[in-house]
């Protein structure tokens, strides 16, 4: 199940990406569009150079904005199975019984054994 949400996630972050850069692009478009026709707005010299430089920092702006984000939610979106699949190896530890005693195994593929408290203790772990 977490292979098929990793798998999900991978390709809505391509989609996302394909939708991300195309939104930079047109930005970059439009911002270099009108940047660079900023003497068609005024005819004052130093006007121009002023619009031009308002524009060009719009237009970076802009694409700065749309790298954070697409980075952000690509984040976000990867980060959805990740969690689930930490919460899904999450596993309740067993509690004992008020009357017994939790002996661990020497090894993590052997068995947990409750013990009566009362017995006195003898070979805890069966032959093999």
């Amino acid at each position: 199940m977490t292979r098929l949400a990793r798998i999900l996630a991978w390709i809505a972050v391509a989609i996302w990406s394909l939708v991300a850069f195309s939104a930079y692009g047109l930005i970059d478009l439009v911002g270099g569009l009108l940047a660079r026709n900023a003497d068609s707005l005024a005819s004052d010299p130093s006007a121009v150079e002023w619009l031009f430089r308002i524009l060009n920092g719009l237009k970076n702006i802009g694409l700065t904005a749309v790298l954070l984000v697409w980075g952000v939610v690509s984040l976000l979106v990867l980060a959805i199975p990740w969690g689930l699949g930490r919460l899904g190896r999450m596993t309740v530890q067993p509690q004992p019984r008020p009357d017994t005693q939790i002996v661990y195994p020497p090894r993590p593929d052997q068995p947990v054994i409750e013990m009566p408290r009362n017995e006195p203790p003898g070979r805890v772990f069966p032959r093999r």
